[in-house]
């Protein structure tokens, strides 16, 4: 039988197990224990957290790179391939490689069935296993403590921040979110809160774990109005950062964590590598305002049409889903906007749609409401309605009936828009891949 391709290996994994979320670690711990796979050796950092996980480990990647630390990263979901999930040394992997990984996952797990995201995450660490980089930067799925990430043991654990979302699995409170989130913590394991107003739940499971954590607020600050994250006596213009800038701080955090690791000091010495520690980032505008704009991870307040000249209207596309998440995104739309904003929106049912979409209310904003086209996706109708409760006049709809599809919604706005608007492509990560892949195509 010829070998799989990649579409006919996703069309399995989707299908192996019989749910779709099915939180848990036992599936995935018995098929690890036959891949022979150990990373004790290796720098592991955990991210976890409602909103901010996926730049975070993107900003430790690119400091990893920048020090010549080889880097693995596991991240989802993806926007236009599979492959964006597992990168090693900043590059996606190879399909070629990924199905090699798949097929020896599939051999290895024997009659063990695994969902779709518990074989993306044994493909990351197989993968990582054969390549054995120096830093392994892990983003958890979905909360925490029953995440397939999680049968990997951190040395450094970090929570972004917490807002609420994924409540079916994870609680209905902050407090109750917080604690699943708190799961990746380890006695042993350094650990970074970068939300501010901390849940005492994470308090308290890392005060039983015996973990000082650095906080935010305490050990670390970021500072809206000027734009300055502050680790320790350093502090760090953060202004030209093209990912949410509290994540920075964040990040700054754990880096700080890593220096102080032996095995990273045992990695820079083996291969002869200068120390670039926090220290060298303050002494060197230059290197750290580098790292800063090679920072950027696609549809996290990604620019995707700059307004050049004045000739063409500005499209960022960002995946916000939630109301933390859709408040941050209206902040920093609202630094940038000079005409009005034509918002394409498409959400999943069990997201705080009306929620999200208030938080934009007073902004200058047309509305393009649109229907998702998966089981999870809501109808227009609902997010209609919910863009017309606005209470200011400024906000209007592009259409009192919606769009049937992302692209119609999109083309429009395209239409629509004056060289001095911003087009925002917001709502889900589904959203936001018909509009790459509508690009992309052109």
């Amino acid at each position: 039988m010829a070998d799989k391709s990649l579409d006919q290996w996703l069309q399995e994994i989707e299908s192996n197990h019989p749910v779709g979320i099915d939180m848990g670690l036992s599936r995935c711990a018995q098929v690890l224990s036959h891949l022979n796979i150990n990373f004790d050796k290796k720098l592991v950092i955990t991210v976890a957290g409602t909103n901010g996980k996926g730049t975070t480990c993107a900003f430790i990647e690119q400091y990893c790179l920048l020090a010549g630390l080889s880097v693995g990263v596991f991240s989802s979901p993806h926007i236009l391939s599979f492959c964006e999930r597992i990168r090693l040394n900043g590059e996606n992997i190879s399909e070629e490689a990924l199905c090699s990984v798949f097929e020896h996952i599939n051999q290895s797990k024997k009659e063990t069935t695994l969902t779709y995201f518990e074989y993306a995450t044994l493909a990351a660490f197989e993968a990582f296993n054969r390549e054995q980089p120096d830093v392994l930067i892990l983003e958890v799925g979905l909360g925490g403590r029953l995440d397939a990430v999680n049968i990997v043991d951190p040395d450094i654990a970090v929570i972004t921040s917490i807002g609420l979302d994924h409540q079916d699995w994870l609680g209905d409170t902050r407090e109750e979110i917080g604690f699943e989130k708190a799961g990746i913590f380890r006695s042993n394991a350094y650990t970074v809160i970068g939300e501010p107003d901390c849940p005492k739940s994470i308090l308290s499971h890392a005060e039983t774990l015996g973990v000082s954590p650095m906080l935010r607020g305490r050990d670390f600050h970021y500072c809206e109005v000027n734009q300055e994250a502050r680790v320790g006596e350093y502090k760090f213009d953060v202004s030209l950062a093209n990912i949410p800038k509290q994540n920075v701080a964040t990040g700054l955090a754990a880096i700080a964590l890593m220096n102080k690791h032996q095995k990273l000091k045992i990695a820079v010495e083996q291969k002869g590598l200068e120390t670039i520690d926090l220290a060298d980032l303050f002494a060197n505008k230059a290197r750290f305002d580098s790292l800063l704009c090679s920072t950027q991870l696609a549809g996290r307040h990604q620019v995707i049409q700059p307004r050049i000249n004045g000739q063409q209207a500005l499209i960022i596309a960002d995946v916000a889903h939630n109301e933390d998440s859709a408040v941050q995104l209206r902040k920093m739309i609202a630094c940038n906007l000079q005409g009005k904003c034509h918002i394409v929106i498409g959400m999943l049912k069990d997201k705080n749609i009306e929620v999200s979409i208030k938080a934009f209310e007073g902004l200058n904003t047309i509305w393009y409401c649109v229907t998702l086209p998966s089981e999870r996706g809501e109808s227009a109708a609902r997010l209609v309605k919910a863009a017309s409760k606005l209470s200011d006049t400024s906000n209007t709809l592009a259409s009192s009936d919606g769009f049937d599809t992302v692209e119609q919604a999109f083309l429009k706005a395209k239409t629509e828009a004056y060289p001095q608007d911003t087009i925002l492509v917001m709502g889900s990560f589904l959203t936001v891949s018909a509009v790459m892949s509508l690009l992309s195509d052109a």
